[in-house]
């Protein structure tokens, strides 16, 4: 499947970052983290679909009541040296969701993006950002007996942000916001994350933490337009590499 060789591209990449930071000189002043394998369990999702007239259909417009999680994959990689901060990760999320009221909707959606963001030292501890989030995206919508609509929008989004990033001795401690879209991609790109490394030995540790993500994206279909309003939060957990 097209998700899994991401995810094992991904995977590869974080994992070369990873070797390659090791072998720099201890000496040069960067800390660079890796983390392969972060698992996200979004508890609440929203989906807000406005579907334009199709195949003989009316199309329609509705939000999901019970939504479901088929699963989600987040990998990354972050670099700082105290006066400068690059993080770059990626998403892969499977979800949907069901209306059962009339007229009944269904809804089920991928989601992979790729994210990097370059940060500079404001204050200690507190960085601005920018960055990009490539946002890929897929739909399948079922409304009342009308036939299925599928759309795969993808779109680029230039992101702006701030970061607070506390490094100490075993425990680190991250808070970020960032928004973006600004109708040259995403209508509206808002993320937020905050999360906790703790390690019990030099090169080792464990990440948990908590992750936000809303975006509304316009895609044109037929001079019609489709309208999606996405949102995703719940925990994450997992593995870091420290170098």
């Amino acid at each position: 499947m097209n998700w899994m060789r991401t995810l094992g591209v991904a995977l590869a990449g974080t994992l070369v970052v990873g070797q390659a930071a090791a072998a720099q000189p201890a000496g040069d002043g960067w800390r660079v983290a890796v983390y392969p394998v972060l698992g996200w369990v979004p508890l609440g999702i929203g989906i807000d679909v406005d579907v334009p007239p199709h195949d003989g259909g009316d199309g329609g417009a509705g939000e999901i009541v019970d939504g479901r999680f088929d699963g989600a994959f987040l990998g990354g990689v972050s670099a700082t040296n105290g006066r400068f901060r690059i993080d770059a990760d990626m998403i892969w999320a499977g979800v949907g969701g069901d209306r059962l009221e009339l007229p009944s909707l269904t809804v089920d959606a991928d989601l992979i993006y790729g994210h990097g963001m370059f940060g500079v030292a404001l204050a200690p501890e507190w960085f601005a950002k920018v960055g990009v989030r490539r946002l890929a995206l897929k739909y399948s919508v079922d409304i009342a007996d009308q036939a299925r609509f599928e759309r795969e929008p993808g779109v680029w989004d230039p992101l702006l942000g701030v970061g607070w990033h506390r490094q100490g001795d075993s425990l680190d401690l991250h808070a970020v916001f960032e928004g973006g879209g600004f109708g040259v991609g995403a209508d509206v790109d808002l993320g937020a994350t905050f999360r906790i490394d703790w390690r019990p030995v030099r090169h080792f540790g464990i990440t948990a933490g908590y992750n936000f993500l809303y975006f509304k994206v316009t895609n044109e279909v037929r001079d019609r337009p489709f309208v999606v309003k996405q949102s995703l939060h719940g925990p994450l957990a997992g593995i870091g590499l420290y170098f």
